[in-house]
């Protein structure tokens, strides 16, 4: 899993230009990432995958963050063999302009020329495809660079105090207000890969 941050752009951030720290920078980076991940509940990078669904109805088929699909598969009499291949006019992607928009679609539809329905057995649909995002969206990478210099200068304030003769002892605390309405319009709730 990879950054959604580079090292560059951090170390721009706090104005470092040799490479003295460069193995604690990019841990603040990657555990940032790993941290809005599940404070995000999805992952804003991609990986092809296989991943398994179980439909509500036949005509809709919630999934976790999809990019593209290779493969989707149906298994009708719930032996778990997936027998039935789909095309890509058997089904349309939604929202449908996601892709337009640098966004993952998050769920697919029985398309009106379509040969099948989604068969609501358990694990009745298999989907081979690219999951996560197309691009880390802006406000992600913002984040991810607030949270992981923060992260960084932790080192600097023994059991979580700073201070300085002007400022007094300053206890850091919670998470910064501004990283919490970056994050907000990512945040999302697991939708039910198997």
């Amino acid at each position: 899993m990879k950054s959604y941050a580079t090292m560059t752009e951090l170390k721009a951030r706090l104005n470092i230009t040799d490479s003295t720290d460069d193995v604690m920078l990019d841990n603040a980076l990657s555990a940032t990432s790993r941290w809005i991940d599940q404070y995000c509940g999805r992952r804003f990078d991609y990986t092809t995958e296989t991943r398994y669904y179980t439909a509500e109805d036949g005509d809709l088929l919630r999934v976790d963050d999809l990019v593209s699909v290779t493969t989707l598969t149906t298994d009708e009499n719930e032996d778990r063999t997936y027998e039935t291949t789909w095309t890509a006019n058997d089904y349309d992607k939604l929202p449908l302009n996601a892709a337009l928009e640098n966004r993952p679609y998050t769920t697919l539809e029985v398309s009106p020329i379509g040969d099948y329905a989604f068969p609501t057995g358990a694990k009745g649909v298999c989907i081979i495809g690219v999951f996560g995002w197309p691009a880390i969206p802006g406000p992600v990478k913002e984040a991810t660079l607030l949270l992981a210099a923060g992260l960084f200068k932790r080192k600097d304030a023994i059991f979580g105090v700073l201070g300085t003769v002007d400022t007094g002892m300053v206890r850091i605390a919670g998470l910064d207000a501004q990283v919490q309405q970056l994050l907000m319009p990512y945040r999302k709730i697991s939708v039910g890969a198997v």
